[in-house]
């Protein structure tokens, strides 16, 4: 038997929609430039933390501290270089824009 979504209320989902649209902009008009910025540091570092989250559970324990030196970003490229597998590739690849994004993070608090 084949899958079927379930179906839902139109009304409900205009409903919802409507209170979405005026929701989200209304709250940041709310909200000062810093805490917008704020709040956008904030999300990026749940969305960045759910990869090192996944990627623990995967492989080994992430480290506590990411290297972001030139000497960690040239042995990554030199690793995705040597990279024998797809997989050992998107994982080295992930590293570098682990690297790469923590760089231009430092160098914004800076």
């Amino acid at each position: 038997m084949p899958f079927s979504a379930k179906r839902k209320n139109p009304a409900a989902v205009a409903l919802g929609r409507k209170g979405g649209k005026k929701g989200g902009p209304a709250r940041a008009a709310k909200l000062t430039p810093t805490q917008r910025s704020e709040s956008a540091r904030n999300a990026v570092q749940a969305r960045w933390g759910k990869g090192l989250r996944k990627q623990a559970n995967q492989a080994k324990p992430a480290a506590t501290t990411l290297d972001t030196s030139k000497k960690a970003l040239h042995l990554c490229l030199k690793r995705i270089k040597e990279a024998e597998s797809e997989s050992e590739l998107r994982r080295l690849t992930e590293e570098l824009q682990r690297i790469v994004f923590h760089r231009q993070y430092q160098n914004a608090e800076n």
